[in-house]
């Protein structure tokens, strides 16, 4: 009852054709990839400090979920009303997608001191609304797994306003002692050594965080992108084919650090000198 099967079937059978393309566009804003590439971004072109503490609130967020929906083992609804193909998770109480949507863009809110302004926190509260929507109408999951996944998010985003703030190095210790359990009930599961070894890594990548300088020129801001995009794409693919669950770990601990590290790396890169090469004369 309290997953809402009854409201959910509504919902489907008013689903219009065609409904999967721009449902399957806007349930992206709620994955995994698109996140870690979005803050990835943030993070080397604009402010770091609160940029690194939302990424530990993600992993937090991450390890509690994963653990939760591993102990209550809750399917997702049945094959016939799903737009999309089954995700890896089988297991469909609470939606990590809404979850993940409230304590990001709910974390950058409150780590940017613009929770008074109204206009973002509507903007913000639209955006996972539609997340959870489309969660439901693409058919992987019941409409209380989203209602539970906003409430939870909410309680997740909280707490680590309050216990982690704006510091990075604490909030992802705090993610590496909360994936320890859901590595074990998931019997080490892809996403729950993904959350232990970014956690592990970026404690180690988060140490110092403030002696990084910010961005100093635009061309630095493209060099960075240019670098870190392949980086992570590479590093989580890397991850992602691997099956000894230590190597996973490394791997994942890898990209988180290498993530927080590489404005250092690119910092002592001669890269006025490549400007001014490269400028017409």
């Amino acid at each position: 009852m309290y997953r809402l099967e009854a409201l959910s079937r509504l919902i489907w059978e008013s689903v219009p054709a065609g409904a999967a393309e721009p449902f399957g566009v806007i349930t992206a804003f709620g994955s995994a990839t698109f996140l870690l590439f979005a803050l990835s971004l943030l993070y080397w072109l604009d402010e770091r400090r609160s940029t690194a503490a939302v990424v530990s609130y993600a992993l937090i967020a991450l390890a509690v979920v994963i653990g939760l929906k591993a102990a209550m083992g809750l399917p997702r609804p049945p094959e016939t009303v799903r737009l999309i193909p089954l995700e890896a998770d089988p297991h469909g109480f609470p939606s990590g997608h809404t979850v993940a949507a409230v304590v990001v863009y709910g974390g950058l809110l409150a780590v940017r001191d613009r929770l008074d302004d109204h206009r973002a926190v509507v903007a913000v509260a639209v955006l996972v609304g539609l997340v959870g929507l489309s969660r439901v109408v693409l058919g992987m999951h019941y409409l209380g797994d989203v209602v539970v996944g906003t409430a939870l998010g909410l309680v997740l985003l909280a707490v680590c306003v309050r216990v982690v703030g704006d510091d990075p190095t604490r909030g992802f210790a705090l993610a590496a002692v909360v994936s320890v359990p859901a590595v074990v009930v998931t019997a080490l599961g892809a996403e729950a050594l993904l959350a232990f070894g970014g956690s592990l890594g970026g404690a180690v990548g988060s140490l110092r965080l403030d002696g990084l300088a910010e961005l100093q020129s635009r061309f630095h801001g493209v060099v960075l992108t240019a670098v870190g995009v392949p980086f992570v794409f590479l590093t989580d693919e890397l991850a992602d084919g691997l099956a000894e669950p230590a190597l996973v770990v490394f791997a994942y601990a890898l990209l988180v650090a290498g993530i927080l590290r590489l404005p250092a790396l690119v910092r002592r890169l001669p890269l006025d000198a490549v400007r001014r090469a490269s400028k017409p004369r």
